[in-house]
């Protein structure tokens, strides 16, 4: 079948590939304009891709604006794909593909519709979340009918980073799997049940700043949900930025202010907490010394 694919991320590029391996037609590829955007999570380039395929490349910042679904009409698609883009896609982009509008969310539909799926897991404190593919039948977000889902057990001190990867595979095995199974018309459809449905809301980079009156246990959560590939968690010194990277939670040997800095280690410093400490193994700032006794925040 003839396929559209929309993406900006290295997820939708894994699954793209994935997907022209289990048999779709690739004729064209929706992505952002370029530049990269380093601080983008995960955000790469398609020309390459779109090359090897021998597939259109659409280069658009709204994908429902006039000029994209166009393009996209002049593509004849039988299946469009949207893995991996920020915008809801509305009609008459929906209308578009024959055989249907498929996305991918990574959770477990219908619980956890809507953003940063992978910090809010962490955040919440999940043990397992998951990936959804679902079809678009709407304008509304993660609502509708589910094709497949694959479970990812969250392990203890699991970073965004390492989910990210794992994610990551779930979503490949997704397309492998079902991907046969629409382009013969034989993919389920099982309908979501609203009265289980949840939703996480939009984060942004400067959400990720850090209030050292926190205990330090959940200053570590918030670490490990926020670094590579998003923007990361961050503190001040002065008027500089400072972001952490990575840390983990010491006893507080004595009392102190939250924020200050109360010892250096060869691992890092040692920032106090409203409870515990966090000693920061991993920061980037251009700051030349986080030194004792100095305040954060």
């Amino acid at each position: 079948m003839r396929t559209v694919w929309a993406s900006f991320d290295t997820i939708g590029r894994e699954c793209l590939e994935a997907a022209a391996d289990a048999g779709a037609e690739i004729v064209g590829i929706v992505t952002l304009p370029g530049p990269i955007v380093p601080n983008r999570s995960g955000q790469c380039a398609f020309g390459e891709v779109a090359e090897r395929h021998g597939a259109a490349l659409v280069e658009a910042a709204d994908i429902n604006a006039s000029k994209t679904i166009e393009a996209i009409r002049a593509l004849d698609p039988e299946l469009v794909f949207v893995v991996g883009w920020s915008q809801l896609v509305r009609e008459p982009l929906l209308a578009l593909a024959h055989e249907g509008v498929f996305g991918m969310h990574p959770t477990l539909l219908p619980r956890h519709r809507g953003r940063a799926a992978i910090p809010w897991a962490i955040l919440s404190g999940l043990a397992r979340t998951g990936v959804t593919l679902f079809e678009i039948v709407d304008e509304t977000a993660d609502t509708g009918a589910i094709v497949g889902q694959v479970v990812v057990d969250i392990e203890l001190g699991e970073t965004a980073e390492t989910l990210f990867e794992r994610i990551t595979q779930a979503h490949v095995q997704l397309i492998r799997e079902f991907v046969p199974q629409l382009l013969t018309r034989s993919a389920p459809r099982s309908p979501q049940d609203p009265s289980r449905a949840s939703s996480w809301p939009r984060r942004g980079p400067a959400d990720g700043i850090i209030d050292w009156e926190t205990r330090a246990s959940y200053l570590y959560d918030w670490v490990r949900a926020q670094t590579r590939p998003y923007p990361g968690a961050f503190t001040f010194l002065g008027d500089e930025k400072v972001v952490v990277w990575r840390a983990r939670p010491v006893e507080l040997d004595a009392a102190a202010p939250a924020g200050t800095i109360v010892a250096r280690r060869p691992e890092g410093p040692v920032v106090a907490c409203g409870e515990g400490a966090l000693l920061l193994e991993e920061v980037e700032t251009r700051v030349t010394e986080l030194a004792v006794g100095v305040k954060l925040g």
